[in-house]
């Protein structure tokens, strides 16, 4: 065996891992940390939140952390999205918070709550940009895009469509066939 091939057998021996020695037990405050200092150790990345609004969602907190034990319960955490504008389907929130809880299972920390609102706050965003592809096509700022218009373009512009696949992304758009839509309300459909 040369030189190369028993510096490989080494590396690849450092990289077994055996599941009876299992995952490293390192505590979730650790690793959020760990990856917040990563996140905004470049000077070039931008913080996700402003410095007023990360004292906003903090100071909300601690105003909702009722027995000040730097945790919120599910009930107290959906008024505390809700106070600050930010909506979850009450399925949703709870399949979030069961990720979210802390080991003990004593509730979420401060830093879950901004893993909350990111999410909402990037959803909002999403939305924005299919509403405002959507108002470049509203040529008389109705509201309403002309059904015959849209399926036009859904064959011409971008990914094309066949007639056959416009046809069939209609009945989607405009299920009651009414020659045209209200794109706000197909945004809500494209985003359930």
């Amino acid at each position: 065996m040369n030189q190369t091939q028993t510096n490989l057998s080494q590396v690849r021996q450092k990289e077994k891992v055996s599941l009876n020695e299992g995952l490293p037990k390192i505590d979730p405050r650790t690793v959020i940390e760990e990856l917040k200092s990563h996140l905004y150790s470049d000077d070039n990345f931008k913080k996700l939140f402003s410095d007023a609004e990360d004292k906003k969602y903090r100071e909300n907190f601690q105003l909702f952390d009722r027995d000040s034990d730097e945790r919120i319960n599910f009930t107290e955490l959906q008024e505390l999205l809700t106070s600050i504008g930010y909506v979850y389907d009450e399925q949703e929130l709870s399949e979030l918070y069961k990720e979210l809880e802390d080991s003990e299972g004593q509730g979420i920390r401060s830093d879950a709550l901004f893993i909350l609102v990111s999410k909402k706050k990037r959803e909002q965003d999403r939305e924005e940009q299919l509403i405002e592809a959507f108002k470049s096509v509203d040529l008389e700022n109705t509201g309403y895009i002309q059904s015959e218009h849209f399926k036009e373009l859904l064959m011409t512009m971008g990914y094309r469509f066949t007639e056959d696949e416009a046809d069939e992304y209609m009945k989607f758009i405009d299920p009651k066939n009414e020659g045209k839509f209200l794109y706000i309300d197909i945004v809500k459909k494209i985003l359930k």
